[in-house]
């Protein structure tokens, strides 16, 4: 299974006027050394602070009876999903370089029609945001970014609103004192306290098995009971999900097995968390090696299903095992002699042969802009191509940033 991997999680304290911590804001680390934010993807970033906190060390350990404020890009919010995470724990940020779009303002209409509660981050009040404020139940503002004059008058307008307002970088006591005569309910910076770093441990993910649950969940024609049997063969994928489950079920609420947990669960946060797992924990793998993965299989597939010689499932099996070696940073033969697979799909991982290796080779020869491949039998190339671009299409609902 492979030694333990270290994870490490920023937490600062938000106070309120009495000086009593109230909420944490939880930020992404990548070792002890450096209290700093690194310079990864935004959205990977939050993904690894939601898996580390949810997943590996657990609500009581990081936060308590507090609530978590966690950064949410653009990327994250624009995404069609259930969120998996507590709408009673989590406080939704949203950064203030987002896009003021119709896709966003949907997005945060649906969030709020869940329950929960979002805070907008880093606001120095540009007009270009003021359509996210009906969304709002937090306001957090910079003070070194915005002057008296401005806190003065913004505050009275978003207090009019009944929105909370919460100061960020406060570091003196006379920008506590001055925020707090104007009305804001909250605080954050230096003056209460830096970040403190907490240090867990997690199993390494199986990346075979991520990649397996990931197209799965997305299958119109799963059964749950595959589902289960995939996270069911992983420890570290049983472990996450029993700590989810359990910590958003309630208190006596007790989880008879992994089927019973994949069923709480439900089908569309499977799919958030999926999505969570591989852009979080397949640690050294850029995304779009497991995008190119889902694209060629849902196209295999799709061209499988026009042809029906094989079954569309050994279809879609050859277009996403076909990065197999790339994941898993092995030779492809030697993979595909511990999964016993059958002769026709390991002939035509292996050699592109029969049907169902023209297939493989008709989707590499699209990506790469070919235009002389064999064309399957009574298949145009022009209908070869709108099915890539609706496997493509496929693939994208599941971006991962």
């Amino acid at each position: 299974m492979g030694e333990f991997i270290d994870i490490f999680i920023g937490r600062q304290p938000i106070f309120n006027r009495n000086m009593e911590v109230v909420a944490y804001e939880l930020l992404f680390r990548g070792n002890t050394q450096d209290n700093h934010a690194m310079i990864i993807g935004g959205d990977a970033a939050s993904a690894q602070v939601m898996m580390n906190v949810f997943g590996e060390m657990g609500l009581d350990e990081v936060l308590g009876n507090h609530k978590g404020y966690i950064n949410f890009t653009e990327g994250l919010l624009l995404r069609e999903y259930q969120p998996f995470f507590p709408k009673k724990t989590v406080v939704i940020e949203v950064l203030e370089d987002v896009a003021v779009t119709p896709q966003l303002i949907d997005s945060l209409s649906r969030l709020k029609e869940q329950g929960f509660t979002i805070a907008l981050d880093d606001y120095i009040f540009n007009p270009e945001l003021l359509p996210l404020e009906r969304f709002a139940d937090i306001v957090k503002v910079e003070i070194q970014a915005v002057g008296p004059k401005q806190l003065i008058e913004h505050s009275q307008r978003l207090k009019a609103k009944d929105i909370k307002l919460l100061a960020e970088k406060v570091e003196t006591r006379e920008q506590f004192e001055f925020c707090a005569k104007l009305g804001f309910d909250y605080f954050q910076g230096y003056f209460f306290a830096r970040p403190k770093i907490i240090q867990g441990r997690r199993l390494p993910n199986n990346k075979m098995t991520m990649l397996e649950l990931l197209a799965n969940v997305y299958n119109p024609d799963i059964d749950m009971h595959q589902l289960s049997d995939i996270i069911g063969k992983d420890v570290s994928l049983s472990q996450k999900l029993l700590k989810f489950v359990a910590e958003s079920s309630g208190v006596g609420v007790q989880i008879s097995s992994i089927h019973d947990a994949v069923l709480r669960f439900g089908l569309n946060r499977l799919k958030s968390w999926a999505s969570m797992l591989v852009l979080s924990g397949v640690d050294d793998k850029p995304v779009e090696l497991f995008t190119t993965a889902l694209t060629r299989a849902k196209f295999c597939e799709l061209v499988g299903g026009r042809l029906g010689r094989y079954s569309k499932d050994s279809y879609f099996t050859v277009g996403l095992f076909s990065c197999l070696d790339a994941v898993m940073d092995t030779e492809l033969s030697v993979l595909l002699d511990k999964l016993g697979l059958d002769n026709a799909i390991h002939d035509a991982l292996l050699e592109q042969t029969g049907d169902l290796g023209l297939v493989l080779k008709v989707v590499k020869g699209l990506e790469q802009g070919q235009t002389d491949f064999v064309l399957p039998d009574n298949m145009s190339a022009s209908e070869l191509s709108a099915l890539y671009l609706e496997a493509m299409r496929f693939a994208e609902a599941i971006d991962l940033g």
